[in-house]
């Protein structure tokens, strides 16, 4: 094969792969992820005995990665083109060809999305697909922990963080809301800076929290903020303390940290202190899966909860807490966000639970 067939093989290839724009950290994950697919016998992103997020990830990563590699080889062969080196063209190009070789396959077995397509549209995956049993998804999600924790967890450990701990404000805003820890700290987010958690005393009975969702994939999924109010003379000391602060502050305040990761190891220490019979580590994340667990148990399993969650579609809060671990939350008026979620999934799942029981009554044999 010719150098220029080569490279412009090379450039159809680049063609196909849309170029993503991802933060340095998560390039780095993806170019360590590639690397161990590169040491496998075949380049493939479907393994056996993988979890569905591993496979997306392994996905992600052959696209990205491979869209890197191929510029890169390409641009080496025409500086030296550039350069007049033939001897360098001809390494270039054949190297190029043995790495098209292995990519090629792999990207049509797992193709991306045409450009501006949704994800959430696309047809089941390979994985999907595949022969299973497959791993369980989940097994050490917090959701999992609620079962061990008595009923009044949240306000035993509320009673136990003292008046002048620095991160109270931040354990009255996750008892109050689902955030997420990174949302309470300052950053950068996909639509634009966010200061931390914005509270509002609107009136003596309404108290806003607004949270911009950190967890957006570049502003595609999620939305660019999502508002709860509820009522400070009901929903408990966390919404009355955080009601005192705006007060103090002329009606509104910001609840900001500076460390997600000093947060996470003080709350553990709360956590140990004010139940030391249990032995679950009290984090954020436990505290935002009792949050859904609690609101699905108030208004049901549906788009509130989607909303108050920063989720893009209906569907997610499955993998949350159950209802039957949460409880009612008194003083919770509502959740708003600026972008509506999808919605569907649940009623779907309780249409489709409501023709299994009438069918497993019909099928049963009276006795």
């Amino acid at each position: 094969m010719k150098v220029i067939e080569i490279l412009q093989r090379g450039q159809a290839c680049c063609a196909g792969l849309p170029e993503r724009n991802v933060s340095a950290k998560t390039l780095e994950a993806y170019k360590a992820t590639f690397a161990r697919m590169w040491r496998e016998p075949e380049l493939n992103a479907l393994r056996p005995d993988i979890a569905l997020d591993t496979f997306h990830h392994r996905r992600a990563a052959l696209h990205a990665v491979s869209r890197l590699m191929v510029t890169r080889l390409i641009a080496n062969c025409f500086a030296a083109g550039d350069r007049t080196d033939i001897a360098a063209v001809q390494r270039g190009a054949r190297m190029l060809k043995r790495v098209l070789d292995r990519i090629e396959p792999a990207l049509a077995l797992d193709p991306p999305l045409v450009a501006g397509a949704s994800p959430l549209q696309s047809p089941h995956s390979r994985w999907r697909k595949a022969a299973g049993p497959h791993p369980q998804r989940g097994r050490n999600s917090k959701k999992h922990v609620l079962r061990h924790l008595p009923e009044d967890w949240q306000e035993r450990l509320w009673q136990a963080a003292p008046e002048d701990w620095p991160y109270r404000p931040a354990l009255a805003v996750h008892l109050l809301t689902p955030a997420r820890p990174e949302e309470v700290v300052a950053g950068e987010r996909a639509h634009g800076w966010s200061p931390g958690i914005e509270v509002e005393l609107r009136s003596r009975t309404c108290l806003a929290l607004t949270i911009s969702p950190a967890k957006t994939h570049n502003g595609r999924f999620g939305t660019p903020s999502t508002t709860i109010t509820v009522d400070p003379t009901e929903a408990g000391g966390p919404a009355a303390y955080l009601a005192e602060l705006c007060t103090a502050a002329g009606g509104r305040t910001v609840v900001s940290l500076r460390s997600k990761n000093a947060m996470r190891k003080g709350l553990a220490r709360l956590g140990r202190r004010a139940l030391p019979e249990v032995g679950v580590v009290i984090t954020a994340y436990v505290l935002r899966h009792q949050a859904v667990a609690d609101l699905k148990a108030t208004v049901g399993a549906g788009t509130e909860v989607a909303v108050a969650a920063g989720h893009c579609t209906d569907r997610t809060q499955a993998r949350y807490g159950r209802a039957e671990h949460g409880k009612t939350r008194k003083g919770f008026m509502s959740a708003n966000s600026a972008r509506s979620p999808r919605v569907g999934n649940v009623e779907r799942g309780y249409a489709l639970s409501k023709t299994r029981r009438l069918k497993s009554s019909v099928d049963t044999p009276s006795k």
